[in-house]
């Protein structure tokens, strides 16, 4: 038996074998969870306490002065600090990531006899279940765990019973807003913001109510696809992306899109906070917000999607045989591809003339699309240029497309699918939530 002291606490760890050793250590360490981190939260309630009442224990209450708001004696309703004094401890029973401790939680009263109800920041009023287990249920869930799986590992590791309602409760709790914008000041917004969107199906009620099998009123519910709107800013001097706002909206039309672009104004993605580009895939409700909002802010439109409506319009010939078609679209999205690969911008539109010159009367439709907005597709070598003035090195990768935008929401997308559909708009803006703060936090 090895003796290992941590504190004035010794842990006992026995010796035989790999296996009863870990398994022993293991014990030991939930044991000494169970044993110091009650009395830590107890520590951090009593500071709480005394930071509040000024003074800390056996301190004459003369030397206190000021008053507190929003706290206040239930009898004569006094505000006045130098009032209130300690009166001992209750005991409350809390589960904590280690199991079911018991908590001394500190109690106040008035000199007048009255009780003061003072509200902690380290346990909320009848809070069972501590932040520590609440943030372990919404990072589980957020990685498509359901509610039952959830529930058997925490009935398991804490030798206690979580119900199936206080899981959904606690996941619920984070679907409370439609969306989520970081504030931005001057010289900290991201030089170059990506959006894009991504469609979830979701149920909503009707309005109308049908009865089941079982007598029961239930409300009628319509499956719904609804777009995720979501903007990825980008540092192109050091390629670090990051998830800068997401919201809920009724579809990618002109007003919804408008609505997400005025949050991220109002945010702080400004041209004055440092906002130099803005990518998109060319929408026609994202082209009227963004002139309607954004319009000092040069556009780049997303090379990828362009080629996407170029392979969606080539012909191939008749003759040609299946595989034979494929490799000519290949080759086509290939040459055409090699526009935007050019140093430059004359270089590029060099290469775009003759591209159109070889290729109008064979592809016309391709080339129609080609030529549609082709100026927003070269806009990233103007904003290059800019960067380079000021002896920055831009990538035009980094700028020219929104694909890093659809890479981030494969997540997302493998979190949709498990759910298949999701049976309120807040249990979506939940999950959404969830996965995104591990991309906030990029």
């Amino acid at each position: 038996m090895t003796i290992v002291t941590i504190g004035k606490l010794p842990l006992q760890v026995p010796e035989n074998g790999a296996l009863n050793f870990v398994a022993g250590l293991s014990e030991q360490i939930r044991a000494s969870g169970l044993y110091l981190a009650p009395r830590m939260i107890e520590e951090s309630l009593e500071t709480e306490v005394e930071r509040f009442l000024g003074r800390g224990k056996y301190v004459r209450r003369r030397r206190s002065k000021g008053k507190e708001t929003g706290v206040y004696c239930s009898k004569c309703r006094s505000h006045q600090r130098r009032d209130f004094r300690r009166n001992g401890h209750y005991e409350r029973q809390l589960v904590i990531g280690w199991g079911r401790v018991s908590i001394n939680v500190p109690q106040l009263e008035c000199r007048c006899g009255g009780n003061v109800r003072f509200r902690y920041r380290t346990i909320r009023p009848r809070q069972r279940i501590w932040d520590d287990v609440e943030m372990e249920i919404q990072l589980e869930y957020g990685r498509g765990l359901s509610y039952r799986q959830i529930k058997a590992d925490l009935d398991q590791r804490l030798c206690s019973s979580v119900g199936l309602g206080t899981l959904n409760r606690r996941v619920l709790a984070l679907g409370q807003v439609e969306g989520s914008f970081m504030r931005w000041e001057k010289g900290e917004a991201p030089p170059l913001v990506r959006v894009d969107g991504i469609w979830v199906t979701v149920m909503f009620t009707t309005g109308e109510t049908q009865t089941d099998q079982a007598g029961r009123k239930r409300l009628v519910k319509r499956a719904k696809k609804v777009p995720i709107l979501a903007a990825q800013g980008v540092w192109p001097t050091t390629g670090r992306t990051q998830l800068v706002a997401w919201m809920r909206a009724k579809g990618e039309d002109a007003n919804s899109w408008q609505q997400f672009l005025e949050a991220l104004y109002e945010a702080g993605l400004t041209p004055e906070n440092g906002l130099a580009l803005l990518a998109a895939d060319g929408g026609k409700g994202f082209r009227t917000a963004y002139e309607n909002v954004y319009w000092r802010v040069p556009l780049q439109r997303c090379v990828f999607h362009k080629l996407r409506n170029i392979a969606r319009d080539i012909q191939p010939p008749a003759s040609l045989d299946r595989p034979a078609a494929h490799q000519y679209c290949t080759e086509f999205l290939r040459s055409a591809a090699q526009i935007w690969q050019a140093e430059e911008e004359i270089e590029a539109r060099q290469r775009f003339t003759a591209f159109c010159d070889m290729w109008r009367a064979h592809q016309p439709k391709a080339i129609r699309t080609l030529e549609r907005d082709f100026d927003d597709t070269v806009t990233f070598y103007a904003v290059q240029e800019q960067a380079a003035l000021r002896n920055e090195r831009w990538p035009a990768y980094l700028l020219r497309t929104t694909s890093p935008t659809e890479r981030m929401f494969r997540e997302f997308r493998q979190r949709y699918r498990r759910a298949i559909s999701f049976h309120s708009p807040t249990g979506l803006q939940a999950t959404t939530a969830q996965i995104a703060t591990r991309f906030f936090l990029n």
